[in-house]
């Protein structure tokens, strides 16, 4: 049976950890957990505390009884810059790309997005994302929340964002990622339309490679997972081989 996991922010200043409001309303009334069902929390920033619950009128504790490593973090440091799309596109690939491993998510306006964001309406959409990415960490096992951020338009995001590698996914790139023995990933995903001539002369400028995923179109809620996916595979994060068997 799978041990339900909640997100309890730190600092944790003793073996009994209290829930916030939200997570103690979820346990008690959605999942209908008892006094002393096992339980894991995380605190978003890598550490992992399990052991058995409390539940009372003041809420619920969990008395800790170990804190496991689990050692769940990609070897590599992957940003996954996408371009604005729908909102539902945005909280999928959010969600996706946490449980792919991605340490970071930035969103972006690209000369052919359609979906504009920006003041309260982009707050309000980040704050929902990170809770999109909160609830992607609880499912999946992850003990260190991804970063959510948004950049003001393409410009200050191929010049802002920094790696040992920074690829630009375009259709007319030669194949390949050009990973090369990179510890921290930079993968740029552009809207429906992909990324306009400009912007790719600007990222070509701005010390960029263009890479191409393969014979097939991707779309873009599609192209920057399978990224992902690639530069784990390569860096050892996903045991494809089965040595660790």
């Amino acid at each position: 049976m799978t041990i339900p996991r909640f997100y309890v922010p730190g600092p944790w200043t003793s073996d009994r950890i209290t829930f916030p409001e939200k997570a103690s309303h979820h346990a008690m009334r959605v999942l209908r957990m008892r006094n002393g069902d096992e339980a894991e929390v995380f605190d978003g920033e890598g550490r992992t505390a399990r052991g058995r619950t409390e539940f009372s009128s003041e809420g619920t504790v969990l008395v800790a009884e170990s804190y496991p490593e689990h050692g769940r973090e990609s070897p590599l440091f992957i940003t996954l810059a996408q371009a604005f799309v729908s909102p539902d596109k945005m909280e999928w690939i959010t969600e996706k790309a946490v449980e792919a491993g991605a340490s970071r998510i930035v969103f972006f306006p690209a000369a052919r997005s359609v979906t504009k964001l920006s003041g309260d309406k982009l707050t309000k959409r980040l704050e929902k994302l990170r809770a999109t990415a909160v609830s992607a960490c609880e499912q999946c096992g992850r003990s260190r929340i991804p970063e959510i951020e948004a950049f003001v338009s393409a410009e200050t995001m191929l010049s802002g964002l920094k790696a040992d590698a920074r690829v630009i996914l375009a259709p007319s790139s030669d194949p390949g990622l050009a990973l090369g023995a990179a510890r921290s990933v930079v993968f740029a995903v552009g809207p429906e339309g992909g990324f306009s001539e400009e912007e790719l002369t600007l990222a070509d400028g701005a010390g960029w490679t263009r890479g191409l995923l393969g014979p097939r179109v991707l779309r873009t809620e599609t192209a920057g997972l399978v990224a992902i996916a690639c530069a784990n595979a390569v860096s050892g994060d996903y045991d494809i081989t089965g040595s660790r068997a």
